[in-house]
């Protein structure tokens, strides 16, 4: 790709600033898109797959993302705006959302807070956690890749949580257990990137409770048996 100017239409120009992240399904860069910061998502087609398959994946991934996006800003769940989706590239161009992730946030509060402190943050931000992915289930809708890399927070403001990467996303009538593996993603995430996690997934299940509270019990009693089946695999091996 040009390092300095590409077009995705006639006429919409967009300035090439940095690359972000590249994994194994896309890659990030930010641009300047109509005089706005945005950013890049473009899906990446794997060299095993035949062509079709990577496109037709490609294309599903890129219409759970919008469709997830959409809908869990109907929601009032905070997400990055669209500027403008190229089915034929496999991208999508998003409003750029400036502050660090939640996996970062976390690391620097760590280093700089003290023990009590850092446990009654934590525990604040778990519930605003809660409360947010309370409101997408209740509505209807599973993130499916739920990790602490995968929220932004605007300005570095622990109450503006933004999610992103909608791609496993799924909509409809959707069940306890569908809720509870999608709780069940985030913690494992929280427990193995983050010391000290007790604070957070406490305040995650309490500010749950608040958004679903009529689902609750349900969500909670699928949940600890599907970490019971976790920790039997592990045993296992």
């Amino acid at each position: 790709m040009d390092e300095s100017e590409a077009t995705v239409e006639p006429g919409f120009a967009y300035q090439l600033q940095e690359m972000i992240y590249q994994g194994a399904e896309a890659k990030v860069t930010k641009c300047q898109w109509l005089g706005k910061p945005c950013m890049i998502k473009e899906r990446l087609s794997k060299g095993y797959r035949h062509p079709t398959l990577n496109s037709r994946l490609n294309k599903l991934r890129l219409k759970q993302e919008i469709r997830g996006m959409y809908k869990a800003r109907e929601l009032g769940i905070e997400t990055p705006a669209v500027y403008f989706i190229d089915t034929d590239r496999e991208l999508v161009v998003m409003e750029w959302i400036d502050g660090p992730t939640a996996k970062a946030w976390i690391s620097t509060q760590s280093e700089t807070l003290g023990e009590e402190e850092y446990d009654e943050k934590m525990r604040i931000f778990g519930r605003v956690l809660g409360l947010n992915i309370g409101r997408l289930h209740r509505g209807g809708l599973i993130h499916g890749d739920l990790t602490t890399s995968n929220i932004i927070l605007k300005a570095g403001n622990a109450e503006k949580a933004t999610f992103i990467d909608f791609g496993l996303s799924s909509q409809g009538k959707v069940t306890a257990e569908e809720k509870g593996v999608d709780l069940y993603v985030l913690g494992r995430a929280i427990v193995s990137t983050h010391k000290r996690s007790q604070a957070l997934l406490r305040g995650l299940m309490e500010g749950y409770q608040e958004a679903d509270g009529k689902q609750f019990e349900a969500v909670e009693k699928k949940l600890n048996e599907i970490k019971l089946r976790g920790r039997k695999r592990d045993m296992i091996g």
